[in-house]
């Protein structure tokens, strides 16, 4: 029996050896897989986390885009306002000049001796008011210019910092 025995005893000691080594192979793979599935899912969540953080940047930038779009609007109609204001100004000094002036031609064609003396006040009026009005519209025209360039500089401004933002982006 003591042979017998030993024959077992080797063979059951074989088997729990086979046995742990198979515990052991099963449990390192279940650690391996838990460990790979834990690593997926972090680098799942790490992406899902940085396209958040992404997203919430996108929208504060996009937010401070509105914001100084608002602001370049806002410098643009105020610009302009200014610029209308001064040409209204204008157009209001000259209808006055204007105004005098037919008041004055008025007067002295009433104190007029003669139908030729009449002729020339009213000739040398039309004249001068021509050549006033010749002069005015382009003194308007050049301040209507002048209105729309600076009504336009800071839109073009904001274009060009938006243009090369999105061109630094795009890099």
């Amino acid at each position: 029996m003591t042979a017998k025995s030993t024959k077992q005893d080797k063979a059951t000691d074989n088997a729990t050896k086979a046995a742990e080594t198979m515990v052991a192979a099963g449990q390192e793979t279940l650690r391996n897989f838990a460990k790979a599935g834990t690593e997926s899912y972090e680098n799942a969540f790490a992406g899902i986390h940085g396209k958040a953080e992404e997203l919430i940047q996108g929208y504060d930038e996009m937010a401070a885009s509105s914001k100084e779009n608002i602001e370049v609007l806002s410098a643009a109609g105020t610009a302009y306002g200014k610029g209308v204001e001064a040409i209204g100004g204008e157009w209001m000094s000259f209808a006055k000049t204007m105004l005098d002036n037919n008041v004055q031609v008025t007067k002295a064609i009433l104190g007029a001796k003669s139908l030729n003396e009449v002729m020339d006040l009213q000739s040398n009026f039309m004249r001068g008011s021509f050549d006033g009005l010749m002069a005015q519209s382009t003194k308007v025209g050049e301040l209507a210019t002048k209105v729309a360039q600076d009504a336009a500089e800071p839109i073009n401004a904001q274009f060009t910092a938006t243009v090369e933002k999105w061109h630094k982006n795009a890099a």
